[in-house]
């Protein structure tokens, strides 16, 4: 729909600022030269998508429909997504036990061969899937934890509190890529749309407890880093 594609670009470039009023019903008609109706329907699928909040009898004012996890931080995406007040829940989870590679089993200082309980989750916002997660754990950390599949959302929470495990800081590589047909079709998107990657080892100590690897609709999470002091 033009309509509606304009619009959510505008929002996206700060045409629209976040927190600020669109045009009134009336404008829009006049800009697009389109019916009220069709105006209607398109603030409706942005109201759905998160982009903006009609307001009876004021207008409609856009939000700021990204997520944005700090890194100065220990937090899952979960967590972040929570805080900003989306509903999250998880679509499907399925956990089992593989055993560690050389690449793994080095990242989580394991030797090769080592059981390792692997998480591969879907998570929703708002009904609508956001994130593709996998999440690798020693199982000697983690016994029969294949049993509570489906019974948690918050991993980080769950591992606290079921098995007591203090997450202390975190190593995270970031980079962006472009969505395969597979990642498409869990995340009902395009292939070829923006992802934004996370891979992360999470530790206690100097002692690695687990490691994600997260892949996020990229116009839909940001990550904030603060820095002080010149590297030379």
């Amino acid at each position: 729909m033009v309509v509606h594609d304009s619009i959510k670009m505008k929002i996206k470039d700060g045409t629209y600022p976040v927190s600020e009023f669109l045009p009134t019903e009336p404008e829009l008609e006049k800009i697009y030269q389109v019916s009220r109706t069709t105006v209607r329907t398109a603030m409706e699928i942005l109201k759905d998508e998160g982009f903006v909040e009609i307001r009876q009898g004021r207008g409609t004012i856009v939000l700021d429909s990204r997520a944005t996890q700090s890194l100065n931080k220990v937090t899952s995406v979960t967590e972040c997504l929570r805080r900003r007040g989306f509903d999250v829940r998880t679509k499907s989870m399925y956990i089992d036990i593989i055993y560690a590679t050389e690449k793994l089993g080095k990242e989580l200082h394991q030797t090769a061969g080592t059981p390792i309980a692997r998480i591969q989750r879907i998570q929703l916002v708002n009904e609508k899937p956001i994130a593709i997660i996998k999440d690798y754990i020693p199982y000697a950390l983690v016994p029969n934890i294949e049993h509570f599949s489906g019974k948690f959302n918050g991993l980080y929470e769950f591992l606290e509190q079921q098995y007591h495990l203090d997450i202390q800081s975190a190593a995270d590589k970031v980079f962006a890529k472009s969505a395969d047909f597979a990642e498409s079709e869990m995340l009902a998107i395009q292939p070829g749309t923006a992802l934004l990657c996370i891979q992360r080892v999470c530790y206690k100590d100097e002692n690695p407890l687990f490691s994600d690897d997260i892949c996020i609709v990229g116009d839909k999470y940001e990550l904030s880093i603060s820095s002080s002091g010149r590297y030379k």
